[in-house]
């Protein structure tokens, strides 16, 4: 009660009560955050084309100068939207590889990313980011470098399964690893779940398509 009284006291006197005050940092990261939103909210209405810087600034409850202080195009909103992507996709890659049983790993990476994409809603975003780089070089070549980061880790973590003899895929690395991506992308972007396919089912098919890709041997981590 005392504590109460105080502060009303300094209230009528003029004096606010001391709070912890934010980090200039942190007050950057949450006006890029409410960009980032407001930014997805009108790409997925309007799609990359349609949706206008001004149309970001009214989304976010921002003015022109404000936004741009931050990002200076949509192409460099999209390169911070793919960076957030990728921050998140490391998470889950240590995650996999973390996975002593290569198959496991795989679908515990594949049925995440499923997942997270029908939780979030994000399949329209990731939609039209994917149409955008189809015509513009500079969101092409941020989609590109994010591409091939994870590719290059799902290889490395391919390669040692391969090494110690657990999977003999029928065809080099290099072609399996995009093509294990494309079907789980693809996947992620139809959002079965949101069809009506359960994700019980839904990770057994998944299971199955890895396995067909990977051929696993029956040869155990850790056993000669």
């Amino acid at each position: 009660m005392e504590t109460l009284f105080g502060n009303l006291q300094r209230l009528i006197e003029g004096e606010a009560p001391a709070m912890t005050p934010c980090t200039r940092a942190e007050r950057r990261e949450r006006q890029e955050e409410r960009i980032l939103e407001a930014a997805k909210a009108c790409f997925v209405r309007a799609g990359f084309q349609g949706a206008s810087m001004h149309d970001i600034c009214a989304e976010a409850g921002m003015s022109p100068g404000a936004l741009y202080r931050y990002f200076a195009s949509k192409e460099a909103i999209v390169a911070a939207i793919c960076e957030a992507d990728r921050r998140e996709d490391a998470t889950v890659l240590a995650a996999v590889t973390a996975k002593t049983n290569v198959i496991d790993g795989m679908v515990f990476g594949a049925m995440t990313h499923i997942r997270h994409m029908h939780e979030t809603k994000a399949a329209p975003l990731f939609a039209e980011v994917c149409a955008e780089a189809a015509r513009n070089s500079a969101v092409e070549q941020t989609c590109r470098c994010h591409m091939e980061q994870v590719q290059a880790m799902f290889g490395a973590y391919l390669g040692s399964a391969v090494d110690r003899g657990e999977i003999a895929p029928a065809v080099e690395l290099g072609v399996v690893v995009p093509t294990l991506m494309a079907v789980i992308n693809g996947m992620a972007l139809k959002d079965l779940p949101s069809h009506g396919v359960p994700f019980d089912k839904l990770e057994i098919a998944v299971r199955g398509v890895i396995e067909g890709i990977l051929r696993p041997t029956g040869k155990l981590p850790g056993r000669s």
